[in-house]
């Protein structure tokens, strides 16, 4: 049997995999604690942008302090919102040591990367303020976005350098459940451009750039593979998963796929969480161009999927695991 690392070669390659890639079992991956675009300890702690956040108990993550905006105008963001200085950090001992135990010869690896140029945005303003933004100030918008760019390109380069992984995550989300924040066209013309910027700097370096999206994205799915890239998680089933498998499954490989909201529900029995496992399975898996990705806080959700999957395998793959 191929190893995991070989049979991603094979997505990777535009072909069917001999069984079906399951992300926690064929990456090593690490999401490095000491970039701190996001502080997620207890209490209120602050980014090193300079924005504070408060750690939320019942969601187990912070978000940002309410009332506490780094940025009031995005006018004079430039004025209000330093840049960290990355030549300052232990890129060296931090890389390390998160990768100590990465096995590179038989598994790929990946390394994740919180807050593209919009979710920085929308982390040191109000977001009412951001969407306003974009319409009444576009030009301050497009340079700020062009500035994070910048600055996630240096970032993503150091991190190339010293981890070396075959795939680089990046978040930004641009839809909630059921549509996008904002036109489609708002989103091609001021963030379009400074995303491909981010892609660029990753795959010109000959690493595969994967695109975290929680919510809908389905209007701009076209315009995210016309500037490379390679493959997107989480695929909310608000993207229609059959519509968007059968358009743009042979040239965007998809990850995960699966509803948290309604696996995790309390009220969810075990039927209901099966048939949404399967059902995304079916939906996702075959043909090839896809990535199980699944955990849940509900233990029993958990061992559902590792059911469906060795089922999905088995339907859909020539050579399933053993």
């Amino acid at each position: 049997m191929l190893t995991p690392r070989e049979n991603l070669q094979l997505l990777f390659d535009g072909k069917k995999p001999q069984y079906m890639p399951i992300a926690n079992l064929d990456f090593d991956s690490a999401f490095p604690a000491f970039i701190n675009e996001r502080p997620n300890g207890p209490g209120v702690n602050k980014d090193w942008f300079g924005q504070s956040w408060t750690y939320e108990p019942g969601v187990k993550a912070a978000n940002p302090t309410p009332n506490c905006p780094l940025v009031t105008d995005i006018t004079k963001w430039r004025d209000q919102m330093p840049f960290p200085d990355l030549d300052a950090l232990d890129w060296e001992g931090f890389s390390k040591e998160d990768t100590k135990n990465w096995n590179r010869e038989e598994k790929m690896t990946k390394i994740t990367i919180g807050f593209g140029i919009w979710e920085r945005m929308f982390s040191v303003m109000k977001f009412e303020e951001c969407l306003m933004a974009l319409l009444e100030e576009p030009e301050a918008c497009y340079d700020f976005f062009s500035a994070v760019a910048d600055y996630k390109v240096d970032l993503h380069n150091r991190i190339i350098d010293y981890y070396k992984p075959d795939v680089l995550v990046m978040h930004d989300d641009y839809g909630n459940s059921k549509d996008m924040f904002m036109a489609p066209e708002t989103w091609r013309k001021l963030i379009m451009p400074n995303l491909k910027k981010v892609v660029d700097g990753v795959q010109d370096r000959g690493v595969k750039y994967e695109h975290h999206n929680c919510g809908y994205f389905y209007k701009i799915a076209q315009d995210m593979i016309d500037i490379g890239i390679t493959m997107t998680n989480n695929v909310h089933y608000s993207n229609n998963h059959e519509q968007l498998k059968r358009v743009y499954g042979d040239k965007l490989i998809l990850v995960g796929g699966f509803s948290s909201q309604r696996i995790d529900s309390i009220t969810a029995t075990e039927d209901e969480i099966r048939s949404e496992i399967r059902g995304t399975l079916d939906a996702l898996a075959p043909g090839g161009g896809y990535i199980a990705s699944f955990h849940s806080t509900n233990p029993l959700a958990n061992q559902i999927a590792v059911e469906e999957y060795k089922r999905a395998d088995e339907l859909y793959y020539d050579s399933p695991r053993k």
